[in-house]
């Protein structure tokens, strides 16, 4: 059994799919198995994962008919055999070979069922890269579940993806955390399923993982109604549960998802005409997950909201966001 098993889901990324794998192989920490879950890509990309395979011992391959990225690291959790699980997304990769080394060290001091770690951002054009977290206040995170995630909140690091954790297996085999398939926004879902369902927590400052950013073609680089109406069921489905319970953890989840619902309420800005009504119900159902809004930008959001209503509110975030994004220093002031 490997210590830690790696799950990279593949679709039409052979440019960027070699430097994903070897960012892996390439650690010093060698007790793991990767598993590469060939989604139906139509491209290059089953072959180079076969090549890998015949390669490296370490490495499995699933070739499947196109699921989505649910759908496959569904698929790669199922025949996983190590003791933790990783998620790297195929255009995505490591930087440097120690990344493993704390991480590592961490899961054998503090047995945690979850542990964080640290990731850049790579902007594609510029070919500049930006620390986006890593920064963990580690000795609060390791006092338990509520300071975990009160901390992760009050630090502005909780998670909006799952490649950004490591977590047991056991968790996960135990609680079925597995991703909703059919839907965009699958990590807010999963996210919230377990980080309720673990009890421990634990975090490295390594930030070794390097997201690329606004890569042509990537699922990331496009918001439709689709994706907002994807986050709102999150927010439908989970709220009822969480306030069944009103426990501190609860309560911050709650905020996550009032967090979420304004970037819903955001991307509405955006859609065509023709799709602005089934949109605009899931906003209006789901309205009420605001009570919970915690945070400078989320309760400023709120009160945009309540003033000045959807349509109104949706050009008002949209203005502001096209100020922000051209004189980016505004953003210390808002």
């Amino acid at each position: 059994m490997p210590l830690i098993s790696i799950i990279i889901p593949v679709y039409k990324v052979e440019a960027y799919l070699h430097k994903c794998i070897n960012s892996v192989l390439d650690q010093d920490f060698k007790d793991i198995e990767i598993i590469l879950v060939d989604d139906g890509s139509p491209d290059n990309c089953p072959a180079i994962c076969d090549a890998f395979a015949k390669k490296d011992a370490r490495v499995k391959v699933i070739h499947k008919k196109n699921g989505g990225l649910s759908d496959a690291r569904n698929e790669g959790m199922k025949i996983a055999t190590g003791e933790y699980l990783m998620f790297l997304d195929s255009d995505d990769y490591w930087d440097g070979k120690d990344c493993l080394f704390n991480l590592v060290q961490s899961m054998q001091v503090s047995n945690a069922d979850i542990i964080l770690y640290g990731a850049k951002d790579v902007f594609v054009e510029s070919n500049t890269t930006r620390v986006a977290r890593g920064n963990y206040d580690i000795a609060t995170i390791r006092k338990g579940k509520d300071a975990a995630i009160q901390s992760l909140f009050a630090t502005h690091h909780f998670p909006g993806s799952a490649w950004i954790l490591t977590i047991k297996r056991s968790l996960v085999l135990e609680h079925e955390l597995f991703f909703v398939t059919g839907i965009k926004a699958e990590d807010i879902d999963w996210l919230i399923h377990s980080f309720s369902k673990a009890a421990s927590f634990d975090a490295v400052n390594d930030a070794f993982y390097m997201y690329i950013k606004n890569r042509p073609g990537a699922i990331t680089t496009t918001a439709d109604s689709k994706s907002a109406i994807d986050i709102l069921f999150s927010v439908s489905k989970w709220r009822p549960l969480l306030e069944k319970d009103l426990s501190p953890t609860n309560t911050y989840l709650l905020s996550y998802l009032a967090y979420q619902y304004i970037t819903a309420y955001i991307i509405y800005a955006d859609v065509p005409a023709n799709e602005k009504s089934s949109l605009y119900a899931a906003l209006q159902k789901n309205v009420g997950i605001l009570k919970y809004a915690q945070g400078k930008k989320t309760v400023m959001s709120k009160i945009i909201i309540q003033l000045f209503g959807v349509e109104l509110g949706a050009k008002i975030f949209k203005t502001v966001h096209f100020v922000m994004n051209k004189w980016p220093s505004l953003k210390k002031i808002v």
